[in-house]
């Protein structure tokens, strides 16, 4: 179970689920609705549960989004857009997008090479 979370970061969550959150309406959550109201979890609860939240609305502030997850907005993969732990300033890719990068890098380079090869030759 996550950490319980302080009231100055609960009061920022309930502001920007009421700002931004697509699934809050009136204080029922769309996305749990089955007919009958249903109250938006993450606004009663004093710990960091919604999945929705977490993903799409946290993102807006990301100065609270590192203070609960630790990652911020910027730390995310250039091309999928997952959050990523920084080793170091120059990591920009997850570990599966660095594998893609670095075959199309090297598919690249030797198309290069043999393309400066072959008008060496003729």
């Amino acid at each position: 179970m996550s950490k319980e979370l302080s009231k100055e970061q609960n009061r920022k969550i309930k502001k920007l689920i009421k700002s931004k959150c697509a699934n809050y309406c009136d204080d029922n959550c769309i996305a749990l609705d089955e007919g009958e109201g249903c109250c938006c979890v993450q606004m009663i609860s004093n710990h960091f549960m919604c999945n929705y939240f977490k993903n799409a609305v946290l993102p807006n502030d990301e100065i609270l989004e590192k203070e609960l997850t630790g990652i911020s907005s910027k730390d995310r993969c250039v091309l999928c857009k997952k959050p990523i732990i920084k080793t170091n300033n120059k990591k920009i890719y997850c570990a599966e997008c660095a594998k893609q990068r670095l075959r199309f890098q090297q598919a690249e380079y030797a198309r290069k090479k043999s393309l400066k090869n072959s008008k060496n030759r003729g």
